[in-house]
C-alpha cells in the first residue's frame, strides 16, 4: 500500500477545504455544492485517478481510506 500518497491526498483534500481562494472559486462559479465543498467527497473523486495509476484494483479502498483521512483532518484543522 501507498501510505505516502494516501496521507498527501488527504491532506491536500482537507487544507484546500479550508483555504479561503478555493471558497472564492467555488461562490465565484456557482459550484458551492457536494463534491465540490465537501473534503471527503472531493478527496474521493480526485484521488481515483492517481490510484487506478499507482495501485491498480486496490484503487476503491485507498480512495476510501485517503477520504476519510482527509474528513478526520479537516474536522481537526476546523477546531484550531
Amino acid at each position: 500500500m501507498n501510505y505516502d500518497l494516501i496521507i498527501a491526498i488527504a491532506c491536500i483534500g482537507a487544507v484546500i477545504q479550508e483555504t479561503p481562494l478555493w471558497q472564492n472559486l467555488l461562490t465565484y462559479f456557482g459550484l458551492d455544492f457536494k463534491p465540490f465543498n465537501c473534503p471527503l467527497c472531493l478527496t474521493f473523486w480526485t484521488s481515483i485517478p492517481f490510484f487506478i495509476v499507482t495501485t491498480g484494483w486496490w484503487f476503491i479502498f485507498n480512495s476510501i481510506v485517503a477520504a476519510v483521512a482527509a474528513e478526520l483532518i479537516n474536522k481537526q484543522l476546523r477546531r484550531l
